[in-house]
């Protein structure tokens, strides 16, 4: 095997850049797709799509145990190391079997029944190879990231994304788009997505690590698989309990909105959820190139650098998160009119509510990736053991009946769940964090509040002016969009008067604008 190492990697700032602009082409994609399901398929099919892919992605999850982020952080220290290409390709194999296996199980009508009230059993295979094909499409775009591919591992996304919109408009305006259609349009954009990876990997490979007489090999020596086993249990082992909790919580709580509401409130709490997914595809861009830059520093046992990225980029992430998420919940009935139409009306509050998950949810991978790359996985273990405790309190306090001693919100409820629990969790990240690795603490979680309170206000202030201004109702298109104008050029003044809203000094602001500035006069 080649010994040379990867010298040509891009930039972290390049890297960002492209996944930046491949997250914006995929936008169009992700908005086209939400406007055209829900219409498509209303409230009860809706959720029944939702709560059936929703469980095979937390079973993928579980199956997962936190092998994929020992994969990548392996992988980022020694990228010229293929054995852990094939011996996770063979981890691979078997969890989709294993998935396959629970989906078939679930067809006998007395478990299925009771794991899915009230959704038909025939969507369980289907969820399972969608589940599947998601998960693995990220194991191998995260392989790119790994070894540095990620300009040509995003290029890829970008091509398929735009072919599989088009496929999806085709099947609407054919008349020919249905739940089964779906997940074929699915099946074939995953797939296809994958394929494009897998070709970036060998051929980076090929080209950094390969000589003349070098290969990409996937065979391993007979040591090598219990050499892998060995790294990959003590990796992961301590996160079983954390994964098995994880996996517990969240499907139990999407199944108590199902047993208790049924397949429509499903619904409205789906359509929240992939509005706070659309602004989460910004920040996602930027959270694994973090972690990857942090992992490597733990390599090098720089615990300076390690709190140097996370005091740099936690709250650049939080604030592209909150500039997103403060504009989706001031703008709820307008997207809700947009997503989902008349039917999905009572899906406003909790799309309103779900908007701001993102904002803690860039914080849980940049702070987390402190305890992945350090291999401190106990820690997550004990945290999620505490989480459980006060989420499923919280769950069961919103979503039961009256008789049950709860406030039966319904997806309202679940919705004011996720993002009330998840602001204390990160919260208790950082402060362990700040355990390890020089974080400076205080300032980091007085950026959270009023980096939220300045764009919330600046928000909501745009929507009211517009429609002052007779640009048409709170739910109207045309002043939904002159409203996104307006707050993006307010929030960018905002951002040159107080720098400190990205997490940067003056001085640093005006240096980096110098500098774009200087290269784009080349």
């Amino acid at each position: 095997m080649g010994n040379r190492t990867n010298t040509a990697t891009p930039p972290l700032a390049r890297r960002y850049v492209c996944k930046l602009l491949a997250n914006v082409a995929s936008v169009p994609v992700y908005l086209t797709m939400e406007a055209i399901l829900p219409r498509t398929l209303g409230p009860t099919m809706y959720g029944n799509y939702s709560f059936a892919t929703n469980f095979f992605q937390e079973l993928s999850c579980l199956l997962d145990m936190g092998t994929s982020t020992c994969f990548y952080n392996a992988l980022s220290r020694r990228q010229s190391e293929t054995g852990l290409i094939s011996f996770y390709l063979r981890l691979s194999l078997l969890m989709a079997v294993i998935s396959l296996l629970v989906a078939a199980v679930m067809q006998v009508p007395l478990l299925g029944n009771w794991l899915m009230p009230d959704v038909p059993l025939w969507l369980a295979p289907l969820a399972a190879i969608w589940a599947f094909l998601t998960w693995w499409g990220r194991i191998l775009r995260s392989m790119n990231d790994a070894v540095g591919a990620t300009v040509q591992s995003e290029l890829v996304r970008t091509v398929v994304s735009l072919a599989a919109v088009v496929l999806l408009i085709g099947l609407f305006c054919l008349d020919c788009l249905n739940i089964f259609s779906l997940f074929g349009q699915q099946y074939a954009m995953l797939g296809a997505t994958a394929l494009g990876y897998w070709i970036v990997t060998r051929r980076h490979w090929e080209a950094c690590y390969g000589g003349a007489d070098t290969h990409f090999c996937l065979r391993l020596t007979p040591g090598q698989g219990k050499a892998y086993c060995r790294e990959f249990f003590a990796y992961s082992h301590p996160l079983f309990v954390q994964v098995l909790l994880t996996f517990l919580m969240l499907t139990a709580e999407r199944w108590l909105l199902q047993w208790f509401d049924g397949s429509a409130e499903q619904g409205y709490y789906a359509l929240g959820q992939k509005v706070y997914m659309a602004c989460y595809m910004f920040v996602a861009a930027m959270t694994p190139l973090v972690m990857r830059e942090v992992s490597i520093a733990w390599g090098q046992r720089d615990l300076k650098l390690m709190g140097h990225l996370v005091n740099r980029f936690a709250p650049l992430v939080y604030a592209v998160a909150a500039y997103f998420s403060c504009f989706s919940m001031a703008e709820g009935p307008a997207l809700v009119s947009l997503f989902g139409g008349a039917e999905f009306t009572a899906a406003i509050l909790p799309v309103q509510i779900l908007a701001l998950y993102p904002l803690h949810q860039s914080y849980v991978q940049v702070v987390g990736s402190v305890f992945y790359a350090s291999g401190r996985t106990r820690d997550l273990r004990n945290m999620a053991l505490l989480e459980c405790v006060y989420g499923m309190i919280t769950v069961w306090v919103l979503l039961a009946p009256e008789d049950y001693g709860g406030l039966h919100l319904g997806a309202v409820g679940l919705a004011i769940k996720s993002v009330a629990v998840q602001c204390v969790t990160v919260n208790i990240y950082l402060w362990r964090a700040s355990r390890l690795v020089p974080i400076r603490l205080v300032p980091i979680m007085l950026h959270e509040i009023w980096c939220v309170l300045v764009l919330g206000a600046l928000a909501f202030a745009c929507r009211e002016a517009t429609i002052l201004l007779g640009l048409g109702g709170i739910d109207s298109l045309l002043r939904f969009l002159a409203s996104g104008v307006i707050y993006t050029v307010g929030a960018g003044l905002t951002a040159l008067l107080l720098p400190q809203l990205l997490g940067l000094s003056r001085a640093e602001l005006y240096g980096r604008l110098r500098g774009l500035r200087a290269r784009l006069g080349r």
